[in-house]
């Protein structure tokens, strides 16, 4: 799974609410009918609306929008300013629409892709997006607006010259092939991709891709709503029940405490990472019994970071291609919360 910047919901309603150009004002119903795409798998119906009423008092109440008549709403000037900055435009781009805005800008924010560099519609090709999927989850060493061949060559290098995948392959099966670009290709990726038959290798990167942007299918509309899905995870969760420790009484240690504590055991820790950035959540948990942090369960400090991600104080990663790594660091480090699934945490 992708490591993405978390979108609020509030937001996601209020950069709708900016594209009203004549300021009128939207009905609850059009704002509903705008966002239940990106929302159906975890609210709807009643809910929905329901979330939705309460996300515009709260932000009246912030300022950033303010009623017209009885269920209607427009956006302020600060309300405008707020989403602009999250966005990271100067202003709204000319024409702009709502599928753009959420298709373009928001899957950028939720990459965390700089685009003051006039690379904003890059995402919004279907091979700029398989790029940015790719680059962003192996963490390649090109730029963030490569091709989608460079990011892909770059992935086959790096695979090439990992000894733990030519230990993988099995020569015998191998030698019968011709040996060419596409087959060598095609070996690397479906080791990647470890598909129940060895697809093509035009298909296997269709799909890899796919599987890290934790996509139905490999078209990119279902790329870009799956992203969207998962980055507003968080902020569409039901709020969980304070944690508890044994003897009935809230954790002492506050949440925010907790998170700034986890990520300097997490950049202590020396064991158990995947590249640069990821710590296996396990390897984290016994550098914290070490120190004199208060003590804590491996289970209960699963939940005090499922609480720390939620709030967007730490952020937490899966291990998709879980067959490339140590089964016991994925075993012991494994967080299911709701329709997600975490191993690592990581640290940029």
């Amino acid at each position: 799974m992708l490591s993405l910047q978390p979108i609020a919901f509030a937001d996601l309603i209020l950069s709708r609410l900016i594209l009203d150009k004549q300021n009128e004002g939207l009905t609850n119903s059009a704002l509903k009918d705008a966002v239940k795409t990106a929302v159906a798998h975890q609210l709807s119906g009643t809910a929905l609306s329901e979330q939705i009423a309460q996300i515009l008092i709260d932000l009246t109440e912030k300022g950033y929008v303010s009623p017209v008549g009885k269920a209607r709403h427009r956006v302020t000037d600060d309300g405008k300013e707020h989403i602009l900055a999250q966005l990271g435009l100067k202003a709204l781009p000319a024409r702009a629409q709502w599928k753009t805005l959420k298709d373009i800008d928001w899957i950028n924010y939720a990459l965390d892709l700089p685009t003051a560099s006039g690379n904003r519609t890059f995402v919004g090709k279907a091979e700029g997006l398989r790029a940015a999927i790719l680059h962003q989850y192996f963490q390649l060493p090109v730029d963030n607006f490569s091709t989608l061949t460079s990011v892909r060559n770059a992935l086959l290098w790096q695979r090439l010259c990992d000894p733990a995948v030519a230990e993988r392959l099995q020569p015998g099966q191998l030698t019968a092939k011709a040996f060419n670009q596409g087959t060598v290709m095609g070996v690397l990726l479906n080791d990647l991709l470890q598909p129940p038959s060895p697809l093509p290798w035009e298909k296997a990167l269709k799909q890899l891709i796919a599987k890290i942007a934790n996509a139905k299918r490999t078209d990119p509309n279902e790329l870009r709503l799956a992203i969207l899905r998962q980055a507003m995870a968080a902020s569409l969760a039901p709020e969980p029940s304070p944690h508890r420790d044994t003897a009935g009484t809230p954790t002492a240690l506050l949440l925010e405490d907790f998170a700034a504590a986890a990520l300097n055991a997490a950049k202590l820790t020396q064991t158990g990472r995947f590249g640069d950035h990821r710590v296996f959540i396990s390897h984290v948990w016994q550098t914290w019994q070490q120190r004199s942090e208060p003590s804590l369960s491996l289970d209960d400090f699963k939940q005090q970071l499922i609480e720390a991600n939620r709030q967007r104080l730490l952020t937490l990663s899966r291990a998709d291609l879980a067959h490339t790594l140590d089964a016991d660091d994925v075993s012991a480090s494994e967080i299911t919360y709701l329709n997600s699934t975490f191993h690592f945490i990581r640290l940029d």
